[in-house]
């Protein structure tokens, strides 16, 4: 039986958009190869550490490994598959993990838009992703950036699939039944966002109760489903936890490394370096010099236990915000708008021009949100909520990273997990006025 000419059009989309990736994508890490090698987080010595001794841990002496919690294990675990015979993480691997990472990022973006957009739409959304110089840049890096964002947009993705009616080839309505095993693997993937940044509980905590509106079975059924997607949550982040009690013990269900974050984020340094900051434009606006600050965090006493070290950092942190409030109202502010400012900071190495170009880019992104939303004003009317709520997750994740990098240390590559979400909002600037298609929402008996 042939295919009709819908399908034969979203096979076609798929795999230029496949192609596409395979040049784009690929094209950047193979010119910039030599970026992996850099290890800023220490996720490829903890990688290479595991695959060697089995223990997630930083290495001691020639075989030995000390256990830690310092960075999320989700990330580093996959890599430790990576690890050749020799213990070497080689940045071939790295690549190609990321190529496909970026790959699955690029095509899940297209098909949300598709679902709640049009074709058209999705194949301007799933471009701006492809191109999007922040998540090109972090390809590059062996960091969280690339994994998050593939794991984000995929949790999206499975929400938008399964909560919209589901229909044949002929575009009859098709039951769904397997509810429980949906709430399986939505609670899996949201299990695997937590375990690669702890940020992501907080979304999980605000998608969550939001299901209860949504999908085609009955409310009883809805709230057993959330219930089952809770459970796994539980389960993936309490088998973290476990782990670390015997490991380092202390009950860590994120990571040992909160109260760095909040006191790189606030510090004496830094809120001087606000205080003093005269106005540049845009494109040489430089960022702040965290040398003084390094200086001054290898001074603080060290108990060898990571965790004490780590609310010893908190505690320096809530120290500075108690005496300079004002100062710590202004750096959230600062924070907030550096997570989304278009334009990068000036940094050595980094040209003006590029500065600019990749600011323009994000200019256009935003433009294009805003003649979204004024070309569709209509439809947040509230008794028109239901059409809207499969978009929940996208916006449940522009409110999480605003809130917590508000808080806590910020800049733009931080906002890399939202990216699909805001390329499938500009991509509703070419939607007519009465094409976005409805979401089901379900029965509430």
């Amino acid at each position: 039986m042939g295919l009709n000419g819908r399908t034969r059009i979203r096979l076609a989309q798929c795999i230029c958009l496949v192609a596409a990736v395979l040049i784009v994508r690929g094209g950047f890490l193979f010119s910039h190869q030599d970026s992996l090698h850099e290890d800023p987080d220490a996720y490829r010595v903890i990688a290479q550490t595991l695959a060697k001794t089995d223990v997630f841990g930083l290495p001691v002496g020639m075989d030995g490994a000390r256990p830690t919690a310092f960075r999320p294990p989700l990330y580093p675990w996959l890599l430790s598959w990576l690890v050749d015979d020799s213990g070497t993480l080689s940045n071939s691997s790295v690549a190609i993990f990321h190529w496909i990472l970026g790959g699955l990022t690029v095509v899940f973006t297209w098909d949300i838009a598709r679902r709640l957009l049009s074709n058209g739409a999705a194949a301007i959304a799933a471009g701006l992703v492809l191109i999007d110089p922040i998540l090109l840049w972090q390809s590059s890096l062996v960091m969280t950036e690339t994994i998050a964002t593939a794991l984000a947009v995929s949790v999206w993705w499975w929400i938008a699939r399964h909560t919209q009616p589901a229909v044949d080839d002929q575009g009859q309505p098709t039951p769904r039944r397997a509810y429980l095993l949906n709430a399986f693997v939505l609670g899996t993937l949201l299990a695997l966002c937590i375990l690669c940044r702890p940020t992501f509980l907080v979304w999980a905590m605000l998608v969550l109760p939001v299901l209860a509106l949504m999908g085609e079975v009955c409310r009883y059924r809805r709230a057993t489903a959330i219930a089952m997607s809770v459970a796994v949550i539980v389960a993936g982040v309490g088998a973290w936890t476990v782990r670390n009690v015997g490991a380092i013990g202390h009950p860590v269900w994120g990571t040992t490394h909160g109260g760095y974050t909040l006191l790189l984020a606030n510090n004496d340094s830094f809120y001087d370096y606000l205080e003093d900051r005269p106005y540049e434009l845009p494109w040489r606006r430089h960022a702040w010099e965290p040398a003084v600050f390094f200086a001054e965090y290898q001074e603080l006493p060290r108990s060898g236990d990571e965790w004490a070290d780590d609310q010893l950092a908190y505690a320096a942190a809530k120290t500075t915000i108690a005496e300079r409030p004002r100062m710590f109202l202004y750096s959230c502010w600062v924070r907030l708008t550096r997570l989304w400012q278009p334009f990068p900071h000036a940094v050595d190495g980094r040209s003006p021009f590029l500065i600019i170009v990749v600011g323009l880019l994000h200019c256009v992104v935003y433009a294009l949100i805003l003649i979204a939303g004024l070309r569709h004003v209509h439809q947040f009317h509230p008794h028109r909520w239901r059409r809207w709520v499969a978009w929940w997750p996208a916006v449940a994740i522009l409110i999480t990273l605003s809130g917590v990098h508000t808080v806590y240390w910020s800049n733009s590559r931080m906002r890399s997990p939202a990216i699909p979400a805001l390329s499938i909002a500009a991509a509703a600037a070419f939607v007519g006025r009465k094409n976005p298609s409805p979401v089901s929402v379900g029965r509430s008996g």
